[in-house]
């Protein structure tokens, strides 16, 4: 009986072995095919894109980093979904969720802001929904718990990813009450979600995204309650050590470093190590701040200045132990204020540059001034959709496919796709040097801004620098350029504006009852051309179109809570505009809203100058009633311009303290 089993055994592998040859051969064939197709083809026509595939400028920059990276297409994938898949969705027979996009993207070391995503309601409430739960798992477990099990309820067939986030707020939920070994556990189940059971031994050899590496952390953190100290400093300094083994620039490591900091630093004071320990935190806490962002930056003051504090006992005293304890103080007051926990979890998943299609096409439609029969209809008036499923769609309740989604945009006049980097480019390289541009701009260093762009100029070429959303980033960063050097005046300005924004956008539809759907640059450039039109005492026309801009972005704001890049942008002109012509309380009113969302999301690039408009706010209203109150926003607004090392903010608040803080 033995035997016949052991051969029944044999029988069943050598079965198993046949299987898997063979589909690793169509898989490598369906790899081949999708490479011929998409990678090779070189700029497919139109009619190709749309009756062939969706996302092409994605697809090619995709493939091309993943082999700069050095990475195969199996160990991408694995964990997440099949090769198979993965060549149905580049061949535009499945949809590429953001969910999926958006991990892949991270396990190459990119970051996913360089792409605008259009994306059905339903991913945005469920990112919504795990939100909630982050915003309470630190300061109300008991109703972060109940929510997490109203969301593993109504999604029954969850994704590995899905899976991933909720075994990691499992384990932080049962922290303080479970042992270590259950702890250690659920934090190696989490852990296997996505990577296979052998990890610990070829760490170093995996291609792994932040939310994967924050699960290692659990396991290190586990570790270390367990009382193997030693064990989790060495897992410690893998996930540590894993961004620069790997490549990746700043603004991605900072979606890993500070809570890997925060797991580092509980371990070295143990031993009670806390020179190293604080070294740690502060090299964290400095990257936050150089990429203006907030990303568990409350919970590394906490444990800075507890450590900085037994140096002091120790006559080891940080320079910055002060400073540390000014940026907890300003921090805890704009969270309380703004309704939102100083301790949070933080999503790995950004929807900041991500649209709802309901809601683009409704707004498309409606700026069009269409009914749903006309939009659903072609050139040649037959029918390619029916309206009712057009309102299904409008309503959130559809998604629609994507030869409808590109049929519908076309016939409003848009060429839209669901994923479409910022600028018109297979490469990650040209749209990182055009964030550094941006960021350039925004601390009004001209030299270094034309430095960068000619040579990213150079790099793109002639003809690349002819594309319509290039052509447009150029011409809007010559036009601000050329204004904030006082080189031109507002009604010129406005023409540079103008003129940029007709790249991609038809000028007539200025004039339109409403505005349709708005790409980023697009946004910030009709922000530009309103506040000209301000500047130029054309107030009625200012506040027209201020007010149209508004009504594009509100509803996703309201509905997702947070801004988007764009709005913040655009609500800050906005609320300048009203400032400079008394209209202190609707001021007062936008600021309020405006740091509110931006608060909520991972960068808080304008939350200095938004607390500053606060204390303006409050002391043209009545600076008597409000003198506690305009303090109080000006001393915060200095400390997050010092935490953001914005050095003009930093100088303009110098020239501002004997006006609010003289008395």
């Amino acid at each position: 009986m033995e035997k016949t089993m052991t051969q029944t055994d044999t029988q069943v592998k050598e079965k198993n072995k046949i299987k898997a040859q063979t589909e690793t051969q169509t898989e490598s064939r369906a790899d081949a095919q999708e490479n011929e197709y998409v990678w090779k083809n070189g700029h497919p026509t139109e009619e190709e894109v749309l009756c062939q595939s969706s996302c092409m400028g994605f697809f090619r920059l995709f493939n091309n980093l993943r082999k700069q990276r050095g990475i195969k297409l199996e160990q991408l994938v694995n964990g997440v979904m099949t090769r198979r898949m993965l060549s149905t969705i580049i061949k535009g027979d499945g949809y590429f969720s953001r969910e999926s996009w958006e991990f892949l993207m991270h396990r190459m070391g990119a970051l996913t802001d360089y792409f605008e995503a259009i994306v059905s309601r339903k991913e945005l409430e469920d990112w919504r929904e795990r939100e909630d739960i982050c915003l309470l798992v630190c300061e109300s477990p008991k109703e972060a718990r109940t929510k997490l099990e109203a969301y593993e309820k109504a999604h029954t067939k969850m994704t590995s990813m899905a899976k991933l986030f909720c075994l990691k707020i499992e384990w932080l939920l049962k922290k303080e009450i479970a042992s270590p070994q259950v702890l250690y556990e659920l934090a190696c189940e989490a852990v296997c979600c996505t990577v296979k059971e052998e990890w610990q031994e070829q760490l170093s050899g995996l291609w792994l995204a932040p939310a994967e590496l924050e699960a290692i952390l659990l396991v290190s953190w586990s570790l270390g309650l367990l009382g193997e100290t030693e064990k989790a400093l060495f897992l410690f300094h893998q996930v540590w050590n894993y961004p620069k083994k790997k490549g990746w620039e700043d603004r991605m490591t900072q979606l890993l470093c500070p809570q890997a900091a925060l797991v580092g630093m509980q371990l070295y004071q143990k031993f009670g190590e806390f020179q190293k320990a604080f070294d740690i935190g502060n090299s964290a806490l400095e990257l936050l701040r150089a990429q203006n962002s907030q990303r568990y930056a409350y919970p590394l003051f906490l444990s800075l200045i507890d450590a900085g504090e037994k140096l002091k006992e120790m006559n080891k005293t940080p320079e910055n132990l002060q400073q540390l304890k000014d940026f907890k103080d300003a921090f805890q007051i704009v969270y309380q204020e703004n309704h939102l926990p100083c301790m949070r979890v933080w999503q790995r998943g950004s929807v900041e540059n991500c649209y709802d299609v309901s809601l683009v096409l409704k707004r498309m439609r409606l700026s069009l001034e269409k009914s749903q029969e006309e939009i659903c209809t072609d050139e040649n008036g037959n029918e390619f959709l029916q309206a009712r499923h057009l309102s299904r769609i409008e309503k959130g309740e559809n998604r629609p496919s994507k030869e409808n989604f590109q049929l519908l945009t076309k016939k409003m006049g848009r060429t839209l796709d669901w994923i479409m980097p910022i600028l018109e480019t297979d490469s990650i390289e040209t749209l990182s040097m055009r964030q550094d541009m941006i960021y350039l701009t925004n601390m009004r260093k001209w030299d270094e801004v034309q430095k960068i762009l000619d040579v990213l100029c150079k790099k793109m070429g002639t003809e690349a620098c002819q594309k319509p959303r290039i052509q447009q980033e150029i011409q809007s960063i010559r036009a601000t350029k050329l204004f904030q050097t006082k080189m031109i005046q507002p009604k010129e300005a406005q023409e540079y504006c103008k003129k940029a924004l007709a790249c991609t956008f038809p000028l007539e539809w200025l004039s339109h009852r409403e505005l349709p759907f708005l790409q980023r640059e697009e946004g910030m450039i009709i922000s530009d051309i309103a506040d000209m039109y301000g500047k130029m005492g054309n107030i009625e026309c200012a506040e027209n179109l201020f007010q149209k801009l508004y009504e594009v972005y509100r509803p996703q704001q309201q509905f997702l809570k947070v801004n988007t890049p764009a709005c913040s942008v655009i609500l800050a002109e906005y609320s300048k505009f009203l400032g400079d012509n008394a209209q202190y309380q609707r001021t007062l009113e936008i600021d309020k809203n405006n740091l509110e969302h931006e608060l909520a999301a991972y960068y808080i690039v304008l939350s200095g100058e938004l607390l500053y408009n606060k204390a303006w706010d409050y002391y043209e209203l009545d600076k008597e009633a409000n003198k506690d109150a305009y303090r109080r926003e000006f001393i915060c607004a200095q400390r997050f311009a010092e935490f953001c090392n914005n050095e003009i903010l930093i100088e303009l608040f110098e020239r501002r303290t004997k006006k609010y803080l003289g008395e």
